[in-house]
């Protein structure tokens, strides 16, 4: 009996063995694969009747079972087979570049206005350059995650690198425009550079491309309803988003005069947290906020209890993620034999009575002003304070980071210590992912940043390297004028600072690929230095053509302080910072802060990297979220697996922020640290994670991000189910 196969046009055709075989043949083609494996399979569910995208189907599914850690090809095989049902879709082969360039312009997909200034020969050109045959090096989550999060109507992968090169190119001048671009696309398609999600998903768009964003709330029904507004488009527009509290008086404070009038921090944190649930990213994923406090602020007690579920349900916020900025003193109080004791202030009663404000100090200007809160408290002239045992608190939020990762923890002296604009303002708090934080001023400047990442396992060198972070300091800094920022405290942050963060993105990939781990810090330390020098000789290179950015003028890298520290801590023979210094005191730098390492969890499986500048938390495992189900491993498992075995779960969590803190001396920002306890080791105990805080601190890391919790019968899988925190900005 005949079989009759159904195609995508509703005609029907006999079956024929051999056109399947044909197909599998040609995606398993140069790859470590017995192809006879998946036609076993596959005929084993032929069907009469059966469409040719449900055989395709077929196909993807039976090759993503045989992918193992002993047999990883078998997802580039599914990748292949499911990127040639996208050239079907997009009709690839039908037409050229120019003429679906034009289609996808008239039809309103591609919106960038700097799209225009591209004339016929040139696209036609680029066009010719495009090697299509790069998507098929993609394995099968890598073209989901494109599929599903990335690639607009009618596009493949291939288009969407030309395209976006074409819109990064735009900004550069006429003569060499053209061979930008096309540098640029060989990054992007190669995978050397990995764009942040909204790059991805808005440049075409023409929406906003920033990743990560911070504003400041100042204490006035004005500023706190503004920051509604603001909240709310940062969230429409697929921004990530920190919100300082700091200033907001404390619960119990006089309001106009009246006592114990306000209702404090948790009231507007509430609506901040239904603002997030409300706003989804772009209709992709609830809104992502982080909501930070200072460590002295008198509301603490409450805002470290609002995901409990005890608590009021009008103050409950179980969709933001907490931030606590701690100080040193606070750090060294909590060392001492009894525990030391902690004040809380309400900052709005200190201001008041004694005409201090504890918000925008630090280190001995803060200790200064703290002491002298505490006198005034003992003499009975401050009355809304909280006395705590410094200890206790430390447990207090240990306790929820082990319940629910949260708070995240930032160290403030330390962020502001080595702000290269301590001159012009004060960080208040981290972003999203605690990677990323410059000057907020509540109502004028709101941080925001562009980020892009160095893929890191496909360095073949330092050189490599160096050349690969220089573009995407370019292409960071083109990013400023082609975004289009979603409040007017955003544009005026870029305007004066040009934050931009380059990042590295599978720093695991890049030690797999030389024989070597983390205990190897100075190698580590190296590659980073390294991508830091590229960066600021870029920003330089920048200055002298475009003008370095108005802030500069005092700065830490005008007086000189970035590069001695650079300097003093230099493991590379090859790296000369006082020429770096002498070539910013003649043309000055472009952009203020240069390097931020995000997480890169939502687009570490496009690249087919490992995620992040910290190990790897599986050497294999199967993802399964909103963009489908794939295999995940790490660059070169076949290569050298046993790199991948020693994974993040298995190191001891306080001997990682020695790597963090190594690496941290040249990012001028912080790196995205996340770390992980496994409570079904019978060592385990919680000191471990208070060991975790005193390292962390003591080595200069900047923050403690995310604290994920293995419980007691659980694995490391049941860690990750669902979206990632960080996918609405991630790097």
């Amino acid at each position: 009996m005949t079989m009759f196969i159904i195609k995508n046009d509703g005609r029907k055709e006999p079956y024929m063995v051999e056109k399947i075989k044909k197909c599998i043949h040609h995606a398993a083609a140069g790859l470590d694969v017995n192809a006879l494996e998946l036609e076993s399979k596959f005929d084993k569910v032929i069907r009469d009747g059966m469409s040719t995208d449900d055989i395709q189907s077929n196909l993807i599914h039976h090759a993503r079972v045989l992918c193992t850690p002993d047999a990883p090809d078998w997802s580039f095989v599914a990748g292949r087979l499911e990127t040639m049902r996208r050239w079907k879709i997009c009709n690839l082969f039908e037409k050229s570049f120019y003429y679906y360039f034009k289609e996808q312009k008239e039809a309103g997909i591609y919106k960038h206005p700097a799209l225009d200034i591209w004339v016929k020969n040139d696209i036609n050109k680029l066009g010719k350059i495009i090697n299509h045959d790069l998507d098929l090096a993609h394995g099968y989550g890598s073209v989901l995650t494109g599929n599903k999060k990335y690639l607009m109507k009618g596009e493949t992968i291939q288009q969407m690198h030309m395209v976006n090169a074409m819109i990064i190119g735009s900004i550069e001048e006429k003569e060499t425009r053209f061979d930008f671009t096309v540098q640029v696309y060989h990054a992007l398609s190669q995978r050397k550079i990995s764009l942040a999600t909204p790059w991805l998903s808005n440049l075409r768009a023409n929406q906003n491309i920033s990743s990560c964003f911070i504003i400041a709330i100042d204490d006035n029904l004005d500023s706190i309803a503004q920051s509604w507004t603001n909240a709310a488009n940062i969230s429409k527009f697929g921004g990530g988003l920190g919100v300082y509290l700091g200033w907001i008086r404390a619960a119990g404070a006089s309001i106009g005069g009246r006592p114990d009038s306000s209702k404090g921090v948790t009231s507007w944190a509430k609506i901040l947290n239904d603002i997030a649930v409300a706003v989804d990213q772009g209709g992709k994923r609830a809104g992502a906020f982080t909501l930070a406090l200072p460590v002295w602020h008198r509301d603490l007690e409450d805002f470290l209890e609002i995901q409990s579920e005890n608590k009021d349900p009008r103050r409950q916020c179980f969709d933001i993620f907490p931030q606590v900025g701690v100080h040193d003193l606070f750090m060294i109080e909590q060392q001492k034999d009894d525990g030391g004791t902690w004040h809380t202030f309400c900052p709005h009663e200190v201001k008041t009575e004694l005409d201090i404000q504890l918000n925008g100090l630090f280190g001995k200007e803060f200790n200064q002003a703290y002491r002298k809160c505490i006198k005034a408290f003992k003499a009975g002239k401050l009355k809304n304070v909280g006395v705590y045992n410094a200890k206790e608190l430390v447990k207090v939020m240990m306790r929820t980071e082990f319940e629910t990762g949260l708070p995240y923890v930032t160290f403030i002296d330390h962020i502001n210590a080595t702000n290269p604009n301590d001159h012009d303002g004060w960080i208040p708090c981290a972003n999203l992912c605690t990677e990323s934080f410059s000057n907020v001023v509540a109502d004028k400047y709101a941080h925001t940043c562009n980020l892009c990442s160095v893929v890191a396992g496909r360095m073949e060198s330092l050189d490599e390297l160096m050349t690969t972070a220089a573009l995407c300091t370019r292409i960071l800094d083109n990013g400023i004028a082609l975004t289009q920022s979603p409040i007017e405290e955003s544009t005026s942050h870029n305007e004066r600072y040009r934050t931009v963060g380059v990042g590295i993105q599978g720093m695991h990939d890049y030690l797999a690929r030389h024989g070597s781990s983390y205990d190897d810090i100075e190698l580590i330390t190296g590659f980073v230095e390294h991508l830091q020098y590229a960066c600021v000789q870029e920003s330089i290179s920048l200055a002298d053509k475009r003008g370095a950015y108005p802030a500069f003028k005092g700065s830490q890298w005008d007086t000189g302080k970035m590069t001695e520290r650079y300097k003093k801590h230099s493991v590379s023979d090859d790296l000369d910072w006082d020429l770096i210094q002498r070539q910013i005191n003649r043309f000055g730098i472009r952009n203020s802060q240069l390097s931020s390492p995000a997480p890169n969890t939502s687009s570490a499986p496009f690249m087919d990297a490992c995620p992040g500048f910290l190990p790897t938390y599986r050497a294999f495992y199967n993802e399964d979220n909103s963009v489908g189900k794939f295999p995940v491993f790490g660059m070169y498992i076949k290569e050298n697996p046993l790199a991948y075995e020693r994974t993040q779960p298995r190191m001891v969590q306080a001997d990682l922020t020695k790597v963090v803190g190594a690496g941290q001396v040249f990012v001028d920002t912080g790196i995205s640290a996340e770390y992980v306890f496994d409570m079904n080791n019978p060592d385990f105990n919680a000191k471990l994670l208070y060991d975790l805080w005193q390292a962390a601190w003591k080595n200069k890391t900047k923050a403690i991000y995310y604290i994920r919790s293995i419980k007691k019968g659980k694995t490391i899988d049941d860690l990750f189910s669902g979206e990632s925190v960080c996918a609405g900005c991630d790097g």
